[in-house]
């Protein structure tokens, strides 16, 4: 008998939310999967996967992402992603820089 996966003890709607939202961000869907993501942290606010997807959701429809919330969420596991999201702020605020009139 297989050992069941941590995610295999998580509820299947959270398992399906977490998916929908993956499905928009994999298709480029940044907008759907950011009010997506917000909606489902309304039933799981503590759910890292959901909070980590959302953040990237926000930074690239330009929404608001908390900083100090999404380096609480730092470990082995997530330091990548958050990696990504910030990265993908510093670019945007780049943007924003060098587009603003001097």
């Amino acid at each position: 008998m297989r050992k069941k996966k941590p995610r295999d003890t998580m509820p299947e709607e959270l398992q399906l939310a977490i998916g929908l939202v993956w499905g928009h961000l994999s298709a480029y869907q940044y907008e759907e999967a950011y009010l997506l993501a917000l909606g489902c942290l309304k039933l799981w606010p503590h759910d890292r996967h959901l909070q980590l997807m959302a953040a990237y959701a926000a930074a690239e429809v330009l929404e608001p992402v908390d900083r100090v919330r999404l380096e609480a969420l730092r470990a082995p596991e997530t330091d990548a992603w958050i990696d990504l999201v910030l990265r993908r702020l510093e670019i945007h605020d780049a943007k924003s820089v060098s587009a603003s009139p001097a």
